[in-house]
């Protein structure tokens, strides 16, 4: 038999530590949160395999694992767990390193380990944001300007929508493709068929759009009628509006930027889509999980890091920002108002955007429906490489 050296990595641990609640060590390997565990599977026997690999400081096998994306936090390992070493917890914390593993600038692991460099970060972005308006506008509107004459949409899409549009768009792409390079292409026993790329990426779809994965996180058999009534999938029904909120928000501003800016412009599809669902699901939303995180009521709340609660604040306040932006335009404010609102909603909204999506919390929004992709992909292409090999 075979003896395979492990490199362990103290570091890791101590890192581990310092970016969740878990008490992984105090793990004594009863197998209890991955028999309890709706989602674990007999092959991905998670938490208890990142357990031991948190626990010996598996800083490579760790990096290379996908399971801590499939993890969806139901609480039930942490709930039923002996020795209340968290585990839900810690593949929380492991995401949060993973995120760092997959950023290539290192801005992530400066994040989770002090929340200063967070307060700093957001600070100088809102302040940049402060210096380009000033440069594009000035500090007050022309007397007797019209709203498009003081802020003009085209400079608005040039300087601000467009370039942050590309920037998230290098900086996520560019860390799915060192997460791609860790979790698929190091992984030397699997070779993987191009056909298999274009047919498994409705999964990568599908759990995009739908975070399905959290409804599986109540395996009970009750019929999803009574789960319904029952508030069983209120976490995922309000994580779901959240998201499409967030995306059509998104969309919205950065492609129709003169519909949000005109009152008159297809006032139904404002009222609708923008005024009503959009809004009110990013601040229900947000409510919602502050709410839980303050009450604690459920494993899953139960520890907050501080880059869950800027997060959470700072889309809270975009959305109550934007808001009023809306209705000052909808409502006729005077220019000057309107003008310097418009100014605080984007020194809230960028920070946001340059921070916490790519290198934070919302990062996981891409994250996870990229690993079910992943997973699949490989899973997938063992199953016919075994195929091929009994054949021959």
């Amino acid at each position: 038999m075979k003896n395979t050296a492990v490199k362990t990595d103290n570091e890791l641990v101590k890192y581990i530590k310092e970016v969740g609640e878990s008490n992984f060590k105090k793990c004594f390997q009863c197998g209890t949160c991955s028999a309890v565990c709706p989602l674990s599977t007999e092959d991905r026997p998670f938490p208890r395999k990142e357990m031991i690999m948190a626990g010996w400081g598996m800083k490579e096998q760790l990096i290379s694992d996908l399971d801590p994306w499939l993890c969806y936090y139901c609480g039930e390992c942490s709930k039923n767990c002996p020795r209340k070493a968290e585990p839900g917890e810690l593949m929380m914390s492991l995401r949060r390193f993973l995120i760092s593993a997959y950023d290539w600038t290192g801005i992530s692991k400066l994040l989770y380990k002090s929340k200063y460099a967070e307060y700093i970060a957001i600070l100088i972005v809102a302040l940049g944001v402060l210096i380009e308006w000033a440069i594009l506008f000035g500090l007050h509107p022309a007397a007797g300007a019209t709203l498009e004459q003081a802020v003009s949409p085209d400079k608005i899409d040039y300087f601000f929508d467009w370039p942050i549009t590309v920037f998230l768009g290098v900086m996520l792409t560019s860390f799915i493709y060192n997460m791609f390079r860790k979790t698929v292409l190091s992984d030397a026993g699997v070779k993987i068929p191009l056909k298999l790329y274009f047919t498994e990426a409705w999964s990568l779809m599908f759990n995009f759009f739908t975070q399905y994965r959290y409804a599986k996180c109540d395996d009970s058999e009750e019929k999803a009628s009574k789960k319904l009534t029952e508030g069983k999938y209120n976490f995922w029904l309000t994580h779901l509006f959240l998201m499409i909120s967030y995306v059509i928000l998104f969309v919205g501003i950065v492609f129709f930027l003169d519909w949000f800016q005109d009152e008159n412009s297809l006032p139904y599809l404002h009222i609708i889509l923008f005024d009503y669902f959009a809004s009110i699901g990013l601040i229900f939303g947000t409510l919602y999980f502050m709410v839980k995180r303050l009450t604690k009521k459920i494993e899953r709340s139960k520890f907050s890091h501080h880059t869950d609660w800027m997060f959470v604040i700072l889309l809270f306040l975009t959305g109550v920002s934007g808001v009023i932006l809306r209705a000052s335009i909808v409502y006729n404010y005077s220019v000057s108002t309107i003008f310097y609102i418009y100014l605080v909603h984007l020194m809230i909204l960028f920070p946001m955007l340059v921070i916490e999506v790519p290198f934070s919390k919302w990062s996981h929004l891409a994250y996870r429906p990229v690993a079910i992709y992943f997973a699949n992909l490989k899973e997938k292409a063992k199953s016919l490489n075994n195929a091929n090999t009994e054949i021959s």
